[in-house]
C-alpha cells in the first residue's frame, strides 16, 4: 500500500514537472491590460495617434490591450489617482502622486524633455509675458506640469503674479489653442507635442511667445498588480521600437524620437517642483 502511494505521488510530481505552466499576465486573467493615455489632444485624435503603437504591443507581448483616454485631462488624472489603469502615460506630477500612494512605477519614457510653451496669436497678440497682466490665460488643467505649472512660473518671473491674470481651464491642450485662436484668451499654455500636432492652418496663426525650462517627460508607469514578467515584456517591446522595422513610423505617430528605460529617480525633480508649489503628494 505504501509503495502504491509513493508511486502515485511520484507520478503526480512528474506530471507537474512536465505539464505546461499557465501564466496569466495579471489578476484579471485573460482580460485586456487596461492602458490609459492622457488626452493632450481631442480623444479621437489621441486614439488615432496611438493605434499603431497598441497593435504592435499586442503582437510583441502576446496579450490584448484596451486603450482608454478621457474627455479631459482632469478626468484622466482622477482615474489614474483611483488606480484604474494597469499602465498609463501622462503627467509626471500625477506620477509623483501615484507612485507614493498606489505604487505605480515608471518603466520607460521619451528622450525629449518636457518644456512648457506660452502661445499667443501671431497677429495682434501680446509681445511679452509682462503684457498679460489683467488678461485671460488658458491652461488645460490646474496641475499639468508642462503646459500649466512651468508656464505660470515663467509668467511670474516676468513680473506678473498668478492673481494678476484671469485663469481659465479648458480640459485639453487643443482646447487651449482654440481659446487663443477664437480670442477667448490672450495667451495659452501648451507643450511642443500638442502644439506640433495642430493642423498647419491653425498653427500658422499662432506663435510661441516663450518656452520654459525643460524637465523629464511623461512616463509610462505600471501598477504593481501587473506581474513583473509581463512588465518586462512590455518594457522590452517598447525599447525594441528603436530598431524594429516598423518602429520609426510608430514612434513618429506618437511624436517620440526614442524610447528609453526609465525609473523613479527620473522624477525627483518633479517632487522638488511639487514641494516648491506646495502640491501634496
Amino acid at each position: 500500500m505504501r509503495r502504491a502511494l509513493l508511486t502515485i505521488s511520484t507520478l503526480c510530481l512528474a506530471l507537474l514537472l512536465v505539464a505546461p505552466a499557465v501564466v496569466l499576465p495579471h489578476p484579471h486573467g485573460d482580460e485586456p491590460i487596461l492602458f490609459g493615455i492622457a488626452p493632450q489632444q481631442e480623444p479621437e485624435k489621441v486614439r488615432a495617434m496611438w493605434a499603431p503603437f497598441f497593435r504592435y504591443l499586442e503582437k510583441e507581448v502576446g496579450h490584448p490591450f484596451a486603450f482608454e483616454t478621457a474627455s479631459s485631462i482632469e478626468e484622466f488624472q482622477k482615474r489614474v489617482l483611483e488606480g484604474r489603469y494597469d499602465i498609463w502615460w501622462g503627467n509626471p506630477l500625477t506620477y509623483v502622486q501615484v507612485s507614493k500612494r498606489l505604487g505605480y512605477q515608471a518603466i520607460a519614457r521619451d528622450t525629449t524633455r518636457i518644456a512648457g510653451l506660452l502661445v499667443v496669436l501671431k497677429e495682434d497678440g501680446p509681445k511679452s509675458p509682462s503684457e498679460l497682466r489683467s488678461k485671460k490665460v488658458a491652461y488645460s488643467a490646474p496641475d499639468a506640469i508642462g503646459g500649466t505649472l512651468l508656464v505660470q512660473a515663467l509668467i511670474a518671473k516676468a513680473g506678473v503674479a498668478p492673481d494678476q491674470v484671469e485663469t481659465i481651464y479648458t480640459g485639453s491642450h487643443d482646447a487651449v489653442y482654440k481659446a487663443v485662436l477664437e480670442g477667448k484668451a490672450a495667451a495659452g499654455g501648451g507643450v511642443p507635442r500638442s502644439f506640433n500636432a495642430l493642423p498647419a492652418e491653425q498653427r500658422e496663426k499662432l506663435v510661441v511667445l516663450a518656452k520654459t525650462e525643460e524637465v523629464a517627460p511623461q512616463p509610462f508607469a505600471v501598477h504593481p498588480r501587473l506581474y513583473r514578467s509581463v512588465v518586462a515584456k512590455i518594457q522590452r517591446a517598447m525599447i525594441k521600437l528603436n530598431w524594429a522595422p516598423e518602429g520609426k513610423d510608430i514612434l513618429q505617430s506618437i511624436q517620440y524620437k526614442e524610447i528609453v528605460v526609465s525609473n523613479d529617480f527620473d522624477y525627483d525633480v518633479h517632487r522638488e517642483v511639487a514641494q516648491r508649489l506646495k502640491i501634496p503628494f
